[in-house]
């Protein structure tokens, strides 16, 4: 048995848009920190459990859910995983599609952690890519449910969100910038510019490049696992 399935527990959310999920991790009570960490485009829950297997063994539960539309391309052709959101380059509408991934993802993290009796002494995001973009939103807009994020090759909308990192700095928030420095997606500059945004707001954030493109592999875990002991460690 792998570590991504040594304790994994399935389910479904009630309410649409139904979102499969998969909860991981070795966390025993209650109180154990939630992670929640979004997949990329194309990806589905299971993929991106391979690629966070490394985290498993802490006491946390790491809830990865299954986007829940199609990942459709410009071309026409889909892959089997799922995607976000939709993206034409209006900021308008991104703007509007990131409120509803926002509205849908906290309900299922609430009706999760009810569900199970949970009651996370500290919670955080994880995103990868499309994730990242969606994540990032979502977790410096409610800092009273996050406290932290780790985001992988995706940009900081920032300039949504001035107003909301300055609250999210002054509830204790902290994030972690990773970045491939071969990434042709998202240029590794970019993520140094959401860096500089966020510090400026006076979050606690960081940046570290690797030596990849835009990927999250061994050595990207390996650091967020770091950062995410460090992070609920005691202050």
């Amino acid at each position: 048995m792998s570590p991504s399935e040594a304790r994994v527990h399935r389910g479904q959310q009630t309410a649409a848009p139904h979102m499969h999920f998969r909860v991981d991790g070795q966390a025993d009570s209650a109180e154990a920190p939630l992670v929640l960490a979004l997949h990329g485009w194309g990806m589905d829950e299971d993929f991106f459990a391979l690629l966070l297997q490394t985290l498993f063994p802490r006491p946390v539960r790491v809830l990865i859910p299954r986007a829940p539309f199609p990942a459709a391309s410009a071309a026409g052709s889909t892959r089997s995983g799922g995607s976000w959101y939709s993206y034409d380059g209006d900021q308008e509408k991104f703007r509007a599609e990131l409120l509803r991934v926002e509205s849908e993802l906290v309900q299922l993290v609430q009706e999760t952690e009810a569900a199970h009796g949970w009651r996370p002494s500290h919670r955080f995001v994880i995103g990868f890519s499309q994730g990242g973009y969606c994540g990032s939103w979502v977790a410096l807009r409610r800092p009273d449910l996050f406290h932290g994020m780790a985001i992988v090759g995706a940009r900081v909308k920032t300039e949504f969100l001035e107003r909301e990192m300055k609250a999210a700095a002054a509830s204790g928030f902290r994030a972690l910038l990773l970045h491939g420095e071969r990434d042709r997606s998202v240029t590794p500059e970019a993520a140094e510019r959401g860096r500089a945004a966020l510090t400026d707001a006076g979050v606690d954030a960081r940046v570290l490049t690797f030596d990849a493109g835009h990927s999250l592999g061994r050595a990207q875990a390996r650091a967020i696992g770091e950062w995410l002991d460090e992070t609920i460690a005691p202050r």
